[in-house]
């Protein structure tokens, strides 16, 4: 029985298949390691070199990574030298998000060598300071390689090999081609930004946004964040990383939203747009967390799923409005969703890592970028035609308005002669016949009150006029403010002590202003005091000139205005629901404001708590 089961354990083993040591000849000056590294995975993480070593590992056919997990992986890998090559190679070893590396290499003269690398280990320690994760290795003979990773991101391991000057050649040409790619996404940062805040534009803002997120997240993908933030601990580098992906996928999602106009045409989905974007923005303080692994693969999924929504809202666009804008955007998102998920099929382990899977995220971001700005310069050059034809609107309109307030300032400019005419035929009619009969008496004062609210009408309206086109200069002087308001009064009618209440302080004030515009503007705060409270009811005219200037303040006891009328009040012809069967034109309080901001003052309305509107005007020292 016991030699039973050590032949079936045997063949177990001899079945297993092993990496043949990789063979470095003289005229190898780089060779990848795809499919010679072999796996092991330790789900307690506690497994020491020593007790891994007599493990059994897997071989790995191609660089497939092993998703979000939290277990030690551990890799091996054999070397060995052939007749007349070198012995001194660099080992290569991606990706460079990975937290922790420890590599043990074989030495020629026995035992192992142990290195500690990793973006979460100091930068200054690593025995060769490159964006990647390199050791020397000396091949003298066959020996072995263990490497264990620990990280939060995406298990995904890749390894080359290579002659010292051949690597440094490849990292300065790799060097020069990322300082191209991110150089020029910079300067796009640049343009874009001084474009959105120069238009006021939230959709190239967001753009802006999107692609700045681009350089940061490349720079950890590709190993640079190390490099430009050494005295900082890894976890900066995880997160810069983590948070360019989650801004940028943020942005992308508004700069759509805005693009395609979803809160006009599809507001259901505008919705699911805005709460996408707001999750990536609750996920950010994740970010600093190795809690993050745990919800990555949800939010990459998430990101599959808006990423195809997208080409199907720009085809149903596209099918409706024909916009050549729309079928540059529908390029332009295509190229970097397929280079998207194909990235995160590689982190998720559903694909294989190779120079494609590896690449083609950026590549296609770099080509998006591209073709997005020759869209957003096609909706550049479609801004400027729809300003162009409404400023051409707005001249046209203005155009009309003048002519017809030239035609109602003539029209109403003609109606002095015959009101003036129908009064002073009622008065002469009044004159001559004393002992008139009293109905028809009433209605001679009635045809003079009509004639004098419409003369009153017209002069207002011609007075808004001039001082809307500032073709009435205001004459200033100093006049005392109990006389100017006591002047006011008296056109009302009412004396102080009936109705009115007149208090100044102090009392000999003086202020320099219009005397007669001033005047005329607080009559109708006045009039529209008296025409709308109680006949039973007192209205308070109080005067205070300070340092700051002069202050009026008019309030009655009447029903007051409510809050949405309060925020109309001052638009000509204008009347709350409380004028309905009151005289009024709606023009008296436009009119008063126009002459308190010629003044420099200002005019504010508000309802009184006890039930009553109050009218506060400021002019300025």
């Amino acid at each position: 029985m016991r030699l039973l089961l050590t032949l079936v354990v045997a063949l177990l083993m001899a079945s297993t298949p092993h990496a043949a040591p990789l063979a470095l000849t003289a005229d190898m000056r780089h060779a990848s390691l795809e499919g010679r590294l072999e796996h092991f995975a330790d789900a307690s993480n506690t497994l020491a070199f020593e007790a891994v070593r007599q493990r059994e590992f897997t071989l790995l056919p191609t660089f497939r990574g092993q998703g979000y997990d939290a277990q030690a992986h551990w890799y091996r890998l054999r070397l060995d030298h052939a007749a007349g090559a070198p012995t001194r190679w660099i080992l290569a070893i991606g990706r460079p998000t990975l937290d922790e590396l420890d590599v043990w290499v074989e030495q020629p003269g026995g035992g192992f060598r142990a290195y500690a690398l990793g973006d979460h280990r100091p930068y200054e320690a690593r025995p060769l300071q490159t964006r990647l994760f390199t050791v020397p290795v000396d091949v003298g003979g066959p020996i072995g390689i263990y490497m264990r990773v620990r990280t939060t991101s995406s298990v995904t391991v890749n390894a080359e090999v290579w002659q010292p000057e051949a690597f440094v050649a490849d990292e300065t040409r790799s060097n020069l081609y990322h300082g191209m790619y991110f150089g020029t996404l910079l300067i796009v940062v640049v343009f874009y930004l001084m474009l959105g805040a120069w238009l006021r534009d939230a959709a190239m803002g967001a753009y802006t946004g999107y692609v700045a997120s681009l350089v940061v997240m490349h720079l950890g993908l590709n190993g640079y964040l190390p490099v430009l933030f050494v005295s900082d601990g890894g976890w900066l580098n995880d997160a810069l990383s983590r948070i360019g992906f989650l801004a940028g996928t943020a942005f992308f999602v508004l700069m759509w939203a805005r693009l395609l106009e979803l809160q006009r045409g599809f507001p259901r989905i505008n919705r699911l747009y805005q709460l996408f974007g707001w999750v990536n923005v609750a996920v950010l303080p994740f970010a600093f967390l190795e809690a993050y692994r745990t919800i990555a693969p949800s939010i990459n999924l998430v990101s599959v799923l808006a990423g195809v929504a997208n080409p199907i809202l720009l085809g149903i666009l596209w099918r409706r409005d024909r916009r050549a804008e729309l079928l540059v955007y529908f390029i332009a998102f295509i190229i970097p969703m397929v280079g998207g998920l194909t990235h995160i099929a590689m982190e998720m382990a559903w694909l294989p890592q190779n120079g494609v899977t590896s690449n083609i995220y950026q590549a296609a971001s770099l080509v998006h970028v591209l073709v997005m700005s020759f869209g957003l310069a096609l909706r550049l050059r479609q801004m400027q035609h729809d300003k162009a034809a409404a400023e051409q609107g707005v001249l046209v309109a203005a155009q009309r308005t003048q002519e017809q307030r030239r035609f109602v300032a003539m029209l109403s400019h003609e109606f002095r002669n015959p009101l003036a005419a129908i009064d002073r035929s009622a008065q002469m009619i009044a004159i001559k016949t004393p002992d008139i009969a009293t109905p028809e008496a009433k209605r001679l004062a009635q045809i003079r009150g009509n004639v004098a609210t419409l003369s009153g009408l017209v002069d207002n309206f011609l007075l808004t006029e001039a001082l809307d086109h500032q073709a009435m200069a205001l004459t200033r002087e100093s006049c005392a403010i109990h006389s100017l308001l006591d002047g006011a009064v008296s056109m009302q009618r009412e004396t102080v002590g009936e109705r009115l209440v007149l208090i100044v302080v102090p009392p000999d004030a003086r202020f320099n202003l219009d005397p007669t515009l001033t005047g005329m503007a607080v009559g109708n705060l006045v009039t529209n005091a008296l025409r709308y409270s109680p006949s039973d009811s007192t209205v308070e005219i109080a005067a205070t000139v300070d340092s700051t200037g002069l202050c009026i303040r008019v309030a009655d006891r009447g029903s007051g205005m409510r809050e949405e009328e309060l925020a109309l009040l001052g638009q000509p012809y204008y009347r709350a629901g409380s004028s309905l069967g009151k005289k009024g034109s709606g023009l008296g309080y436009y009119f008063t404001r126009r002459i308190v901001e010629a003044h420099g003052g200002s005019l504010h309305a508000s309802s009184r708590p006890g039930g009553g509107m109050e009218v506060t005007l400021r002019l300025p020292a």
